[in-house]
């Protein structure tokens, strides 16, 4: 969850005009703790005013290309989105098998070794079972 960025302006600084549905997306993407699926994303900014399929999949095409948004897959198929760019490095995460949520690590939480040549981008995913999911069953 980002508290300190501005939509908006994000969008500007990336070359994007910062379209209401834009701004609503990114917003909703930086307000959250974790990474959303399409599908939650959608369902959440319905609650404010009306959003479409084609809208939301256009907004977030938009902002991955521009680097504002990274998508990343958690092996089950769906793809999660989260907060991109110079704000927001590229970070680890953690799949919860029981929940199936995509949690946002901090990025010095894992560390990969020496760097290898020619390599630009990595990335971990942990699974196991999250804090919450431990203590609903314990």
């Amino acid at each position: 969850m980002c508290g300190r960025c501005d939509a908006g302006e994000l969008l500007d600084s990336a070359g994007l005009k910062a379209t209401r549905h834009r701004r609503r997306v990114l917003q909703a993407l930086l307000d959250a703790p974790e990474a959303l699926t399409a599908q939650a994303l959608l369902a959440g900014l319905r609650r404010d005013a009306p959003m479409d399929k084609v809208t939301l999949y256009r907004a977030l095409d938009a902002l991955a290309e521009s680097g504002l948004a990274t998508r990343h897959e958690a092996g089950d198929g769906v793809a999660r989105y989260c907060p991109g760019g110079p704000a927001h490095p590229d970070h680890h995460h953690f799949f919860c098998l029981r929940c199936k949520r995509l949690l946002c690590l901090d990025p010095d939480a894992v560390t990969v070794g020496a760097s290898v040549p020619g390599v630009e981008h990595v990335s971990v995913r942990l699974e196991g079972t999250c804090g919450e999911c431990r203590g609903a069953s314990g």
